[in-house]
């Protein structure tokens, strides 16, 4: 019995942390509508047509890089450069965030 309450005090503690969202930024590339979720885990989830994709955030020396190889999604944020997506072999033109 105490082995299993030992188990259970580790598991609702493995499960205490949440992610939650920093940041909602609706983006147009193209004539494509992207919404972007920043998590506070360095992540994002972008929602392309109804489907969600999480790209995780990778180094770069000229702004933020997030990727999903499975996907072959790519979002780039360059500093004073713009905003860039491509996936699965498309390359969107630049994105520009939507003001609402």
């Amino acid at each position: 019995m105490r082995l299993g309450l030992s188990a259970l005090v580790l598991l609702l503690a493995a499960c205490s942390h949440t992610i939650s969202v920093d940041e909602t930024v609706e983006y147009k590339c193209g004539e494509q509508i992207v919404l972007a979720e920043y998590l506070d885990d360095n992540s994002v989830v972008i929602k392309i047509d109804g489907k969600n994709t999480v790209l995780t955030r990778s180094e770069t020396d000229s702004g933020e890089r997030f990727d999903n190889s499975a996907s072959k999604m790519t979002f780039i944020k360059k500093d004073n450069d713009g905003i860039y997506l491509s996936s699965n072999g498309i390359i969107y033109p630049m994105c520009i965030e939507v003001e609402r």
